[in-house]
């Protein structure tokens, strides 16, 4: 526990330094990424740009003598991503010389199992490289390849569809880059694919629904500009973690959130949902954080929370919510930090006072809770409270919110307190860890 409450504490440091330390972070500059993405749209041979038709065929021009047919397409694709490269200060990629690609840096092989004899690539692994460039249609040739990392570079342009040819494909990771473009339709179409991490780029548009149908079981979409709603069938997904903060997602948290038995993480803080708390999220057995902090939520917090029994992290913090906080989520076993902070509350149980005073944080800050410190004026509370929200009108399936309880202030009144700041344009928390996932997450400074 003590581990925990520090790991938190570095946390909250770390929220306080992230300004000084984004302004040292190497990037290319817009001009710059503009003219590489023209570089990319250029090289493909389908004039509509990156839809490529399935059967394109690649017009291979190996200069070195390779009888080994993946090597060979695989010497094509690393020689086309080396062309497609626009600065390289690391020089990463200055052993990709010559046919031996099992040799270059960052390049694992393999053997088939059907002839041992014969190598193919299997990894690519270009992390931290801080290459800039693009991602060349012929990399879709290493189509025995079960990993691509490439986070934390400055890969610009767009994932071109093609790559939905990388058939053997595990581990797909570009996160911390500059891609573009909607929600790339390309990895919808990899049949073995099992963790996505698509963070900290610049993917734009819907959230596509087929994307909640895949078998994955990690899914990092956070600190893009996806701005649709949620999916109704959102709660079809496998994953047993789901970071889709820091984008501009509107709407529900779909009621079918609690068909999912396998997760472990849900974090949806940052966005502007603007409904109310399932019901049905109280089904989630498995979860151990559950963040909604930082959108537009209001109603009340379901008693129905209670039943997520393995819950340690429990942030609904910075939203609109009022009523009580249930007697059951205060009593969960394990949990060792909740945030309900910035909201309206209006009473919290003795159990999570009690457990105030011990190694659990509970931060209530900026409610309305009577004769606590640091809450809102009843001026400020007066006209939330007294206008219970009926969660019907989001068109979710919710029920309302109980009728407000008589006014819960009482003479003297709590100290004046200022309006609560807005929240910041970019919430920025250490990346998620833990995961037994050959990729590391993108430097601590980025965040969820």
């Amino acid at each position: 526990m003590e581990a925990s409450i520090l790991n938190l504490a570095l946390l909250h440091l770390l929220l306080l330094l992230l300004p000084s330390l984004s302004s040292i972070i190497a990037a290319v500059s817009d001009s710059e990424a503009a003219m590489i993405s023209r570089r990319q749209l250029q090289s493909f041979s389908d004039p509509r740009g990156a839809v490529l038709p399935s059967s394109l065929e690649f017009n291979i021009e190996v200069e070195v003598e390779i009888r080994n047919p993946a090597l060979r397409r695989a010497y094509s694709a690393f020689q086309a991503l080396k062309n497609a490269i626009y600065s390289d200060p690391k020089n990463f990629t200055g052993n990709w010389v010559g046919p031996f690609v099992c040799s270059y840096k960052g390049v694992f092989c393999a053997t088939f199992p059907e002839d041992p004899s014969l190598h193919f690539v299997a990894s690519v692994d270009l992390n931290g490289a801080d290459i800039a460039g693009f991602l060349p249609t012929e990399l879709a040739l290493l189509a025995n390849a079960t990993v691509f990392h490439a986070n934390s570079n400055r890969f610009c342009g767009v994932i071109p569809e093609i790559f939905a040819r990388l058939e053997s494909m595990f581990e797909f990771d570009v996160s911390n880059n500059r891609l573009v473009g909607g929600f790339p339709r390309a990895v919808l179409r990899m049949p073995k694919l099992k963790y996505l991490d698509l963070r900290y780029n610049d993917f734009e548009g819907s959230l596509p629904a087929e994307l909640f149908e895949k078998a994955l079981d990690a899914l990092f979409v956070n600190g893009n500009r996806f701005d649709s709603s949620l999916p109704e069938n959102f709660g079809n997904s496998t994953v047993s973690i789901a970071i889709l903060a820091n984008n501009r997602l509107t709407g529900c948290i779909p009621r079918s959130i609690g068909r999912m038995a396998n997760l472990n993480e849900l974090i949806l803080m940052g966005n502007k949902l603007d409904s109310c708390l399932p019901v049905e999220a109280g089904r989630l057995r498995n979860a151990t954080v559950f963040d909604v902090g930082f959108n537009s939520l209001s109603g009340v917090v379901p008693e129905s929370f209670a039943g997520m029994k393995n819950l340690e992290e429990l942030d609904v913090s910075h939203n609109l919510l009022t009523g009580a906080i249930p007697n059951g989520v205060c009593q969960l076993p394990s949990l060792a930090n909740f945030n309900f902070s910035y909201n309206y509350f209006e009473e919290a149980p003795p159990e999570c006072r009690t457990r105030e005073a011990s190694k659990s944080l509970f931060d209530n800050s900026l409610n309305c809770i009577s004769r606590r410190p640091k809450q809102r004026t009843e001026k400020v509370c007066g006209p939330v409270v007294s206008c219970p929200v009926d969660c019907r009108k989001f068109k979710c399936g919710y029920a309302a919110s109980p009728p407000p309880p008589p006014s819960l202030f009482s003479s003297p009144p709590p100290p004046a307190q200022s309006p609560p700041p807005p929240p910041p344009a970019e919430i920025v928390l250490p990346p998620a860890g833990g995961f037994s996932y050959a990729s590391p997450p993108p430097p601590m400074y980025k965040g969820y």
